[in-house]
């Protein structure tokens, strides 16, 4: 369903709670059921998280993400991949996810606990404690977007960074796979574009708005088991038989690709109520 005041793409009817949390199960994380494609998927995910956080630090400049171990917050941080990237980038990381089992990981392969299973709005964070709050394949996923994200600018101090990696109808993908589309789920309850997450951002009090491409570290391998866990129509078959057929070199060679998603950076003004 598509709203006629500002264009944002919400799935109707929306599940209820319960089956949101039969869905987030143990397995939600891709092969987490499957040792070799857990490893594979978590190093992938780390390589997209270097690019993610090069953004980051081109967006803040480098010498401050470098000098001053700005304390950032992952919401869904799952595994923990982009928090290892940035704590070992220098950034003071916490992490939260609806997760409790995807936490236990996180923390395990941070060495402490530096993640919380839970809901943001729950926590016990402080107004204002945060200099980047990091919603990496989030904002899709919650029941209202604005006041989720009117909170997290709660949260951020004067002149804190938000990052936002999100599924665009604006993509090629969205665009040649149509209603067979791969990110139409269950689970995301919200669809955005170009238009709608900078008036979303607005709207909620951020400015110097900046978006781009949302680059991916992926494997034809990850993409095929991605397609297995989340069927699609002519396209999941097409790939079962490209796996068959190729070695498994090709198979898990990573690529970086602009996948179906965009990123977006934005920042509280530097003075508060402003």
């Amino acid at each position: 369903m598509r709203c006629g005041r500002c264009g944002l793409v919400m799935l109707n009817p929306q599940p209820d709670d319960e089956t949101l949390a039969a869905i987030y199960g143990e397995t939600y994380f891709i092969g987490s059921d499957e040792d070799s494609l857990l490893e594979q998927g978590n190093a992938l995910k780390r390589g997209t998280a270097q690019l993610q956080l090069a953004e980051i630090s081109a967006y803040i400049g480098a010498r401050v993400a470098a000098d001053t171990h700005p304390h950032m917050l992952e919401v869904g941080c799952g595994l923990g991949n982009f928090l290892l990237e940035a704590h070992a980038a220098g950034f003071d990381v916490q992490g939260i996810d609806v997760s409790t089992d995807a936490v236990a990981t996180a923390n395990a392969a941070l060495g402490e606990d530096r993640a919380r299973a839970g809901m943001l709005e729950e926590a016990d964070f402080k107004a204002g404690q945060f200099d980047i709050i990091v919603l990496a394949d989030v904002i899709e996923h919650v029941r209202n977007p604005k006041s989720f994200m009117q909170y997290v600018r709660t949260l951020l101090k004067p002149s804190g960074v938000v990052f936002i990696a999100v599924p665009s109808l604006d993509s090629l993908s969205a665009r040649l796979m149509g209603r067979y589309w791969v990110e139409f789920k269950r689970e995301h309850l919200f669809y955005f574009n170009r238009q709608t997450i900078c008036q979303l951002l607005k709207d909620c009090g951020f400015q110097d708005i900046t978006l781009s491409p949302g680059q991916k570290v992926l494997s034809l391998g990850y993409i095929i088991g991605h397609f297995k866990q989340f069927p699609v129509p002519l396209f999941t078959p097409a790939l079962k038989v490209l796996e068959r057929l190729l070695p498994r070199a090709p198979l898990s060679r990573p690529m970086q690709i602009v996948a179906s998603g965009l990123n977006a950076l934005a920042r509280v003004p530097p003075h508060p109520g402003k």
